[in-house]
C-alpha cells in the first residue's frame, strides 16, 4: 500500500499564484483549469519499438488521427488558460502517444510554459500512452515526466496522493500500467482501493473529495467502458461517485469531452483531447454556495463545425 506521500494530506506550499486568481481560502471561489490527451508523437528510434505495442501505436496514430491532431491548439489553450487566471491546472495524462523517450522529452518540453506559470499549481497524473512498454529507457523517460510536470516533488511510486487546496480535497491516482497489444484499459496499484477507502471513509460537504486520474469511471451515456478499454477497477470507484462520496470525477482517456451528472448528486468531467477535439474544461469551486460550475473552452477557428463553448452548473452539493 503506498504511504510515503498518500498517508496524509498534503497543500500546494510555495505555489505561485496567478494574477486575480481566487481560492486562496476554503471561503472564495476556485477556478480549476483540466486538460488532458495531448498525444505529443515522435516516431521512436529505438529498433527495439519495431518488436513490441510501439509499432502498433505507430500505425494506429498514423492511419486514424495523425491528420486530425492540431498542435496549435495547444498555443491556443495556453492564452485561453492565462486569461481564464486559474488557482489550479490537472492534466489528466496521455501526454504521449507510445511513450517513447523521444515523446516524452517532447511532451515535457511544450507543457514547460503551463508548468512554469502555475509552478506548484500544475498537477499531472498519467494516461496509459504515458505508461506504454516494458522497455526501460521508456519507463525511465515516463518516470522522468511525472517528476518533471510536477515539479520534481514527487515519484511515480508516491501516487496515490491527497492534494488539498481551497476547501477541496484533490485525491490524485495511477491508473497507467503497460497493458498487452490489444488492450489500452489501465489498472490501480496495490493497496489503492484500501488508500481510497481510508481517505473517503468520511465526507464533508463543504470539502468536496475531487477524483484526477485517466479514465472515466462511465462512458458519457452511463454505461461501462468496454472491457479493453476502460480502468479495471473502475465499478469500485463509481460506487463512490454514484453515492456521492466523490463529489467529482476528472479524467479524459475519451477524446470526446462530455459531462456526466449521478443521482447522488456527482458529476464527472472527461476533458477530451485537448489537440484532437480542440477543447479544455474549467470548473468553479464555488464555497457558498456548495456547488461546482463546469463549461469547455473550444480552442478551434471560430469558424470550425462542433459543439460550442458550453457551460453547465454541476449538481450542488447537498
Amino acid at each position: 500500500m503506498p504511504v510515503s506521500a498518500g498517508a496524509g494530506t498534503r497543500g500546494l506550499p510555495g505555489a505561485s499564484k496567478p494574477s486575480g486568481a481566487a481560492g486562496a481560502d476554503s471561503e472564495t471561489p476556485m477556478r480549476i483549469v483540466h486538460i488532458s490527451d495531448v498525444h505529443v508523437t515522435r516516431l521512436p528510434r529505438s529498433p527495439g519499438a519495431l518488436l513490441d505495442k510501439r509499432l502498433f501505436g505507430v500505425l494506429n496514430w498514423v492511419l486514424r488521427r495523425a491528420w486530425h491532431c492540431r498542435r496549435e491548439y495547444l498555443n491556443r489553450a495556453f492564452a485561453e488558460i492565462g486569461r481564464l487566471a486559474p488557482e489550479l491546472v490537472l492534466c489528466t495524462g496521455d501526454v504521449t502517444t507510445v511513450g517513447s523517450a523521444e515523446e516524452h522529452r517532447l511532451a515535457r518540453s511544450l507543457l514547460e510554459p503551463l508548468r512554469l506559470a502555475y509552478g506548484n499549481r500544475f498537477l499531472y497524473v498519467p494516461g496509459n500512452h504515458d505508461d506504454y512498454v516494458r522497455d526501460a529507457a521508456c519507463r525511465t523517460a515516463f518516470e522522468e515526466t511525472f517528476r518533471g510536470l510536477n515539479s520534481n516533488r514527487w515519484q511515480i511510486a508516491d501516487l496515490p496522493l491527497e492534494i488539498a487546496l481551497g476547501g477541496v480535497r484533490f485525491l490524485l491516482l495511477n491508473e497507467a500500467r503497460p497493458m498487452p497489444v490489444a488492450l489500452s484499459s489501465g489498472r490501480l496499484g496495490a493497496g489503492t482501493l484500501e488508500w481510497l477507502a481510508e481517505h473517503l471513509r468520511d465526507s464533508d460537504p463543504a470539502s468536496p473529495c475531487v477524483l484526477v486520474g485517466h479514465f472515466p469511471l462511465r462512458q458519457a451515456d452511463g454505461r461501462p467502458l468496454p472491457r479493453r478499454r476502460r480502468l479495471e477497477q473502475s465499478e469500485a470507484l463509481y460506487e463512490y461517485l454514484r453515492s456521492g462520496r466523490v463529489r467529482l470525477s476528472l479524467c479524459g482517456h475519451v477524446h470526446h469531452p462530455f459531462v456526466r451528472w449521478e443521482a447522488g448528486g456527482g458529476a464527472e468531467v472527461c476533458a477530451g483531447s485537448l489537440t484532437l477535439s480542440g477543447c479544455f474544461s474549467v470548473v468553479d469551486w464555488l464555497p457558498e454556495e456548495c456547488r461546482f460550475r463546469q463549461f469547455f473552452v473550444d480552442v478551434r477557428r471560430r469558424d470550425a463545425a462542433g459543439w460550442p463553448p458550453v457551460e453547465a452548473d454541476l449538481a450542488p452539493v447537498s
